[in-house]
């Protein structure tokens, strides 16, 4: 049977680290966007984007290291994904955020991010 502390060591990885950050600030980035732009769809589409797609690329890329530079690296990481997307969906859509301009904020912010973890790794 194993202990607590093989429990709380396959816990604590830098992996589970970064995905438990990048879900907290989703969920953050999710709430402003509703409220800033007030639309559900572009509101789903920041929460991908920030709680799966960047700790997802992250990971994929091995940017994670300790568990202190993943916290640090994902929070930087979901701050500029957030700019990033919430940027792109209001030139693409003014402040309105329909579903077209949520869709290819969210495509080219996913691209954005896949193309800065292959230039940083």
């Amino acid at each position: 049977m194993p202990s607590i502390r093989d429990v709380r060591h396959r816990l604590l990885t830098p992996e589970h680290v970064a995905i438990t950050v990048a879900v907290a600030l989703s969920v953050v980035g999710a709430y402003v966007i509703r409220l800033r732009i007030g639309a559900g769809v572009a509101a789903f589409f920041g929460l991908i984007a920030l709680g799966v797609s960047t700790p997802t690329t992250l990971t994929s890329h091995d940017l994670l290291g300790t568990r202190v530079a993943a916290v640090v690296r994902t929070g930087a990481a979901c701050t500029a994904t957030f700019v990033t997307y919430v940027g792109l969906l209001i030139v693409g859509s003014g402040s309105d955020g329909s579903p077209l301009a949520a869709a290819v904020a969210f495509t080219l912010t996913a691209l954005a991010v896949e193309a800065a973890a292959r230039t940083l790794a």
